[in-house]
Order: C-alpha cells, then structure tokens, then sequence
C-alpha cells in the first residue's frame, strides 16, 4: 500500500498503552515505511510518554501531537523496524482474575516492544486456555463481584480481559507453554484450547526457559481445587 496515504486508529476507548500501540501494530501492517497513521487517544501524559517510547523502541516516528479536551491526536510515520533481542518468559499459575491480568499485560507490553515473548500456564492457569472459560475474583465471595469488576476492566479501562490477552498475544507471535500434568489435572483437553500454536512441557522446560530469558515474570502462585 501507499506511503502517502493515512490510517486513522480511534484509542480513546483504552487507558492502555500496549492497546493502542497494538491497534497501531495492525493499522500499519501490510503497509510501507513511511506511511503515516493518525491516532486519536486519551490525553494522558503517562499513555503518550509510553506511546513516544514504544515508538523510539520500534523504529517508527512520532511526528506530533495536538492535546485538547480530554484526547490528544498523534501523527505515526512508519519506520524501518528495529530488532529486539531481549526474551520474556511469563509464568502463569493461578487462573484468578485479579492475578492472570497484570502478568499478561507485562507480556503484552513486552511484545509490542517486540521482544520473544513465552508464556508458560501451568496449574489452574491452564483453565485460561480452555475455549468459554471465564476467569473469576479469587476468594468465597470473589465470584459476585466478578461481573462489576469484568465492567470496569471492560468499559472503563479499556483492559483486556485474560482470554482476550492471550489471543492478541498470539497475533503478535508469543509461544505458549503449557504443563501436560496440569491439564489432565484440570481437566482440559488439547481440543477446547483456544491457541493453535504451543508446546507441552513440565518443570525442567519451564527452567530451561527461565535460564535463557532476560526478563522473567510470575504471577501469583495459587493452587485451586480441581
């Protein structure tokens, strides 16, 4: 496509940096170095300070911005991409909600910095893999908060929920992870999983992957009832 022509991408509905540089990822594939999109977001200075280094980090250019009331417009020209060497490895071990939602989001940052991202699910965790599970608030009485709190991620925040997360993951290349034991223990089945690319494995893969990562996340360890 064109390099003269221009893409607009609507991110006012997120808080979330890594939501809109993603939308900008998509916008911008399939088209040449220089093309240029518009990007309408928030007017925040921590969105758009994280917006300029996702830029810086990635090859592209910030042209400008224009803030007004309550949203800013930003002009993104297409560079030549920047490779990045650096590996994440995520490991997830609890499907909880409040827990599975911030290591994900690491891994979603890491990846459109475009890092080699790996997301190991073990125990409870692989219950997020399994197609229609929805993830709840930990705790006796998590589960009758859990639709206030899924509005607020949603509606107000503009935060993807776990199984959402894992999808845009896999659009942007991250390897998944999976422990085999976990699965038969939790009872979910290869086939009602939701990503078509991963590896079983155990505990020693899990520290091979450690050992060769320059960044390593953990979600909170939390073992749930089968």
């Amino acid at each position: 496509m064109k390099a003269q022509e221009r893409l607009l991408v609507d991110a006012r509905g997120t808080w979330k940096p890594y939501r809109l540089a993603y939308e900008v990822i998509k916008a911008l594939r399939g088209w040449d170095t220089g093309a240029v999109v518009e990007v309408i977001t928030k007017d925040d200075q921590g969105l758009l300070n994280d917006l300029g280094l996702w830029c810086r980090a990635t090859g592209h250019e910030l042209l400008g911005e224009q803030p007004g009331q309550g949203e800013a417009r930003l002009l993104i020209r297409r560079g030549e991409p920047v490779r990045n060497d650096k590996t994440m490895t995520v490991i997830m071990s609890t499907a909880s909600l409040e827990h599975a939602i911030l290591p994900l989001e690491k891994a979603l940052a890491g990846a459109v910095l475009g890092m080699d991202v790996n997301v190991v699910f073990e125990g409870a965790a692989v219950r997020l893999l399994k197609r229609g599970y929805r993830p709840r608030l930990s705790g006796l009485v998590g589960g009758r908060f859990t639709a206030r709190v899924e509005g607020v991620i949603k509606k107000e925040i503009g935060w993807p929920l776990p199984q959402e997360s894992i999808l845009i993951l896999e659009d942007l290349g991250a390897r998944f992870y999976l422990c085999s034991p976990s699965m038969v223990g939790y009872g979910v089945r290869e086939q009602d999983l939701i990503v078509g690319n991963y590896t079983l494995g155990a505990v020693v893969t899990w520290a091979d992957l450690l050992a060769r990562s320059d960044i390593q996340i953990f979600s909170k360890a939390q073992f749930d009832q089968p």
